[in-house]
């Protein structure tokens, strides 16, 4: 029981130190689903920094942290700054439609 409670403890704190990243990574090519991971991630950052910053191991600066990355995201996605940027990489990783050999001229 105590292995669980330490694997848990370990398993969230891990998270913790993950969860700035995650609005900056999620849906890169989606702009829409972007933003709306963007407030999310912010919204959950904004509840564990205020519950968690007095913690030992500074976890409330963390969530502080992903506020601040959820709200520049959110702010990208909805001025339409990463619009060029998407375009680019779906020009450059295009898949090319190559022609099926055994259909029929």
């Amino acid at each position: 029981m105590e292995a669980l409670f330490t694997g848990v403890i370990v398993l969230f704190m891990g998270c913790v130190y993950v969860w700035p990243v995650v609005p900056l990574v999620a849906y890169p090519l989606n702009r829409r689903r972007g933003f709306w991971a963007a407030l999310y991630c912010c919204a959950i950052a904004v509840l564990f920094a205020v519950e968690f910053r007095f913690s030992r191991f500074m976890l409330g600066t963390f969530f502080e942290m992903a506020v601040y990355t959820s709200a520049a995201r959110a702010i990208a996605e909805a001025t339409g700054v990463l619009e060029r940027p998407r375009e680019v990489w779906r020009k450059r990783h295009a898949r090319e439609v190559q022609p099926d050999p055994t259909a029929p001229h």
